[in-house]
């Protein structure tokens, strides 16, 4: 890592999350997490997701990529990302049942938090020829004729030469080691021979022959592992570069970590598509040409080809030239899971105490579905808030129970699911005068935990 700079921007964009457990559970599950128009942000926040950007240079010399100077480029290529999500368009194709309606806002940001630079050609190629040495390979040499300048090797392996291309590889020999091009090859009931183009230098017959193949690292999570460390606190996205002839590619396999290639020689816009595309991925999301849900259609057309209401639709989950929607039902997945598991979370800011969001509770209400909560809880004079699922508080915040009011935990969890401690429960006279308990002790609000139900990672726990 040779350089940083850490952006403080806000910047938006939307996406979703998805699995392949039990599919009929999964579209009744969500229902409840789309955030749809009516939908309150009390119930229905903002998820803002941290996410990192790793410029990966194949030198100092030749970066082969954009540098920090681009930061302009880098801005809109988020706003680009964002517009599409947070501006979503109806959808071209329907589902089975031709139900036409949409979420026209998923209420999910992603916010740039820092640019890291590094200069490491392995990270940088993703894509590139390499020398086989598993699956068999490299093989042994048994015979050399040097006046036909002809190698043979044990086995049958025409196959492999003719899917594998024109040049070979030997090595461990004691004269012949290089790489050489082939004319034609053979094979009789136990070898394979091979003419070679390049002249062999001597007889002795040792040493191995493999092969050259083209190494795909585009989903792998080396760069994850060994540039972050495997940091699971943020998404990274690495923009990389690669040597083979091969237009801009990316792959989002995880969580964590995603990847988009040859930034440097690919539109903006469309650059911006394949991102936001492989976030998708990255939050749980599959391609729509097998539907996931079952508010998707039943199929859809991939090619780079223009939307249009017969066979291509224009989900940002399909291969289509418009990627500008995104389901209810995969907008609400990751609501959910991004509420309800741990792990997700921590990759969202929602864990930074903001007063701005303070949720105050002006009548009685129950809560079903787990939550983040970015500021305090208020629960005002004389009324009930009854908590049924997680609630995940943010750093130092706090739960205030004003005078005659009532928090009742119904086996749910009110935790910080973001690293640190949230503030614990305060009984009140109000929240204006937070540091005085009512005058009688009739009138103290009231906490009833059951069903198992718990307080954790408080700043008074252990």
């Amino acid at each position: 890592m040779l350089c940083k700079k850490h952006i403080t921007i806000l910047l938006f964009t939307l996406f979703t999350f998805s699995t392949n457990i039990n599919y009929l559970a999964q579209n009744n599950e969500i229902d409840d997490y789309i955030p749809f128009e009516e939908a309150s942000l009390n119930t229905h926040p903002i998820l803002t997701i941290k996410t990192t950007l790793h410029l990966v240079y194949r030198s100092k010399a030749d970066p082969q990529n954009i540098t920090l100077d681009s930061i302009n480029f880098i801005k809109q290529q988020y706003t680009w990302v964002n517009n599409a999500y947070k501006n979503m368009k109806p959808p071209t194709l329907l589902p089975k049942n031709g139900e036409s309606y949409y979420v026209p806002d998923s209420r999910i940001r992603f916010r740039l938090d820092t640019i890291i630079c590094h200069y490491d050609s392995v990270a940088w190629d993703r894509i590139y020829y390499g020398v086989v040495m598993n699956g068999g390979a490299p093989w042994r040499i048994d015979s050399i004729d040097l006046e036909k300048n002809l190698i043979g090797v044990h086995g049958k392996r025409e196959s492999i030469l003719r899917s594998k291309g024109d040049s070979i590889v030997i090595g461990g020999s004691s004269g012949n080691d290089g790489i050489y091009h082939t004319k034609s090859f053979y094979s009789d009931n136990k070898n394979t021979y091979i003419l070679l183009k390049e002249p062999l230098s001597v007889d002795i017959v040792d040493g191995n022959v493999t092969y050259f193949t083209k190494i795909d690292k585009n989903c792998h999570k080396d760069n994850w592992v060994n540039l972050t460390n495997s940091d699971k606190n943020s998404i990274h996205i690495f923009y990389t570069g690669s040597t083979a002839d091969k237009p801009a590619f990316g792959c989002g396999p995880s969580p964590y970590f995603l990847n988009v290639s040859r930034v440097l020689f690919n539109g903006g816009y469309a650059t911006a598509q394949l991102t936001a595309h492989e976030l998708g991925h990255c939050l749980g999301l599959r391609h729509t040409n097998v539907p996931q849900f079952n508010d998707l259609p039943p199929s859809d057309k991939f090619g780079w080809i223009k939307c249009n209401k017969v066979n291509t639709s224009n989900n940002i989950m399909g291969y289509n030239l418009c990627r500008n929607y995104l389901s209810p039902k995969q907008i609400g997945y990751i609501h959910k899971r991004f509420s309800t598991n741990p792990s997700l979370i921590r990759i969202t800011a929602n864990g930074e105490y903001d007063d701005d969001k303070n949720i105050s509770v002006w009548k009685n209400e129950t809560w079903d579905k787990a939550m983040l909560v970015s500021g305090d809880i208020i629960v005002r004079t004389g009324k009930t808030l009854t908590i049924k699922s997680t609630v995940s508080m943010a750093d130092n915040s706090k739960i205030y129970i004003e005078k005659r009011a009532k928090l009742i935990i119904d086996g749910a969890e009110i935790t910080n699911n973001h690293g640190g401690k949230w503030g614990g429960i305060i009984i009140c006279k109000s929240y204006l005068r937070k540091n005085k308990k009512p005058c009688w002790k009739k009138n103290y609000g009231i906490i009833e935990v059951i069903n198992n139900g718990s307080l954790k990672n408080t700043i008074d726990s252990n």
